[in-house]
């Protein structure tokens, strides 16, 4: 199986914890005397992982650039699960949030849309293979292991996927400008939220396809929020129906 370098200690603290994935070793700089640090070489021992002590340079050179905080993790990649797999996972459908991003290109957006959804309760993210941001290392940094605990589903046609989710009783949910003030949107469970790119907000096919569209207002003359804070906002509000 393909292998992947990821960085960062909240990174390598989850997927070390949630052992969905074989670890091949785990990489400390020598320099790094960060407590955090210390207890994650504990937890590596304790499951039988191997630790390498590097220096510097070679943290730096394999995580390209990142900001590794002095950890490098080499995994292998996550499992795929496909739609119905992940239907299958859920212990009560009528509890279920699911969320879709569609063209969301920023990967520390990704990453915090990711983050967002395991704190309140989204149980599985689908993106599409193509025009979205992928799961990059920067993109598990920004979700700070996040992805270790929900299902991450990469489709080749969202709308498709709609149809699809449509069939299986979920309601579709759109996030976009100009739709109906969150306060006012009495969700239906299961669930199934888009949000939409950074720039141009939701596709007009995958717009058509929505049962309701949902807009957080705002205040202050601002033009409009960051994606993931947006995400974040809706996803709170329906967890309150899980």
């Amino acid at each position: 199986m393909a292998t992947e370098i990821l960085f960062g200690i909240n990174t390598a603290e989850e997927i070390l914890k949630a052992g969905r994935r074989k670890v091949i070793r785990l990489v400390i700089s020598r320099n790094e005397k960060n407590q955090r640090v210390t207890d994650l070489a504990s937890l590596a021992r304790k499951t039988g992982v191997r630790i390498d002590f590097c220096d510097q340079r070679t943290i730096e050179k394999l995580a390209e650039g990142g900001h590794h905080q002095g950890v490098i993790i080499e995994t292998e990649q996550m499992g795929k699960v496909d739609v119905d797999e992940a239907i299958g996972l859920e212990k009560d459908l009528k509890k279920t949030v699911w969320a879709g991003l569609d063209g969301i290109t920023d990967p520390m957006n990704l990453g915090a849309i990711i983050r967002s959804a395991a704190c309140l309760g989204v149980s599985t993210v689908i993106l599409p293979e193509r025009r979205s941001a992928g799961l990059t290392p920067t993109a598990h940094k920004a979700a700070s292991g996040a992805m270790e605990r929900i299902n991450i589903i990469e489709v080749v046609n969202l709308n498709q996927t709609i149809i699809k989710l449509k069939a299986k009783g979920f309601w579709i949910y759109g996030l976009d400008m100009g739709g109906q003030a969150l306060p006012k949107v009495d969700f239906t469970l299961p669930a199934f939220i888009i949000i939409g790119s950074e720039g141009t907000g939701l596709h007009e096919k995958t717009r058509e396809h929505c049962d309701v569209i949902v807009s957080v207002p705002q205040k202050g003359g601002v033009e409009s929020l960051n994606a993931s804070n947006a995400a974040a906002i809706v996803f709170y509000e329906l967890s309150k129906k899980i």
